[in-house]
């Protein structure tokens, strides 16, 4: 049975805004204390870091949703539960898409939001 491999949209953008905001806003800070810029715009560009994570965030958010209702629809939402854990089962699969697989058969057919597995 052809099930391709689970590969999510990357993190890349996300993880670089979560990477580096903080440190444009320590620099601000730093520039503020010193009085190299005044604190209005220091203000500003706490926001403006504040929001592109927020944005990064929420896009990366949205394209892996959409990667896994496609990949649910695409790919396991014809097949029965039974093909389905054998699949999960299976040790030569790559481990996310076992992973992946694992959790749709737990939430009973339903892509969930990605999320850490505990």
């Amino acid at each position: 049975m052809h099930l391709p491999d689970y590969q999510p949209p990357s993190d890349q953008r996300a993880s670089l805004a979560v990477g580096l905001a903080p440190l444009f806003v320590l620099i601000t800070f730093a520039a503020i204390v010193t009085r190299v810029i005044a604190v209005d715009t220091g203000f500003a560009i706490f926001v403006a870091c504040t929001l592109w994570v927020v944005y990064e965030m929420h896009a990366y958010q949205t394209l892996i949703d959409r990667y896994n209702q496609e990949y649910v629809d695409t790919h396991l939402a014809w097949r029965s539960p039974a093909t389905l854990a054998s699949v999960a089962g299976d040790e030569k699969r790559p481990e996310p898409t076992r992973t992946f697989v694992q959790r749709f058969l737990s939430s009973d057919g339903e892509p969930l939001r990605d999320r850490p597995t505990v």
